[in-house]
C-alpha cells in the first residue's frame, strides 16, 4: 500500500511539474502569414501576400467585394503580426488601404469633387506639404474636416491629382484621413494618419506600385 502511494504521489508531482513547465514556458510569437492568395475583386483578379491582408477572413482569398490591405507607412512592408491581426487597431504608423472594383463609377477624383466642391469656402491656402489647404463652410456636413489638395506626377503619371479629407487641426487623432485614387482599373482608399500628409507622393506611388504588382501577377 506504501508502494502505491509513494507511486501515485510520484505521478502527481510529474504532472505538476509539467503544468509548470508549460505556464513558465515563453509563448511563441505569432507569424506572420506566409504565401499569396488568389482573388476575384468583383471580377478583377488579383495575387495578393497575405501577409498583406488585414482582414484575417480575407486570406483565403475567393471572390470578394472589397479587399482591406495594411502596410507600415513608412517602409511599405507587412505590420508586424501583432498589429496585422488587430483589426481595429490603429497606430501612428499604419497605412490601411481599401480596394474595390470601380465598375462604371466615376473617376475618385472627379467624386470628390462632386461631392465637395459646393461645400468649400472661397479662400485657398498653400501648405509645406506641397498640397493646397480648402476649409468647409461653418454648418455644411464637412465643418469638422479640411480638404488637401495636389497634383503632381506619381504612380508613373503626370498631373495626377490627389484628394485628401482630414480632420480639422487639433482632432488629428480621432479618425485618420482618406484620399482616394485608381489605378490598373482599381478603386484605392488610402486611410492614414494626418502626420503623414507631408509624404502624400510616396503614399500614392506605393499604393500604385502594391495594386501594378498585384494585377501584373496572374492568378493560377
Amino acid at each position: 500500500m506504501l508502494a502505491r502511494w509513494i507511486f501515485a504521489l510520484g505521478l502527481l508531482g510529474l504532472a505538476f511539474a509539467a503544468n509548470a513547465t508549460l505556464l513558465l514556458r515563453e509563448p511563441s510569437k505569432p507569424q506572420a502569414p506566409s504565401g499569396t492568395a488568389e482573388i476575384d475583386l468583383s471580377g478583377l483578379p488579383l495575387k495578393v501576400s497575405r501577409a498583406l491582408i488585414l482582414d484575417p477572413a480575407q486570406r483565403g482569398g475567393g471572390r470578394l467585394l472589397r479587399l482591406d490591405l495594411a502596410l507600415d507607412r513608412r517602409t511599405f512592408e507587412p505590420l508586424p503580426p501583432p498589429s496585422l491581426t488587430q483589426d481595429g487597431a490603429s497606430t501612428p504608423q499604419k497605412l490601411h488601404l481599401v480596394l474595390t472594383n470601380p465598375g462604371l463609377q466615376a473617376p475618385p477624383a472627379d467624386q470628390l469633387q462632386q461631392l465637395y466642391a459646393r461645400f468649400l469656402l472661397a479662400e485657398t491656402q498653400n501648405t509645406p506639404t506641397g498640397l493646397m489647404l480648402r476649409r468647409f463652410r461653418p454648418g455644411t456636413p464637412y465643418e469638422d474636416r479640411e480638404l488637401f489638395i495636389g497634383a503632381g506626377q506619381f504612380g508613373g503619371g503626370l498631373g495626377r491629382l490627389f484628394i485628401a479629407l482630414c480632420p480639422k487641426s487639433g482632432i488629428l487623432d480621432i479618425e485618420p484621413c482618406t484620399a482616394k485614387l485608381r489605378h490598373e482599373g482599381v478603386d484605392i482608399e488610402l486611410r492614414f494618419p494626418a502626420q503623414a500628409l507631408s509624404d502624400w507622393r510616396r503614399i500614392a506611388t506605393e499604393a500604385f506600385r502594391i495594386v501594378g504588382e498585384m494585377r501584373s501577377s496572374e492568378p493560377g
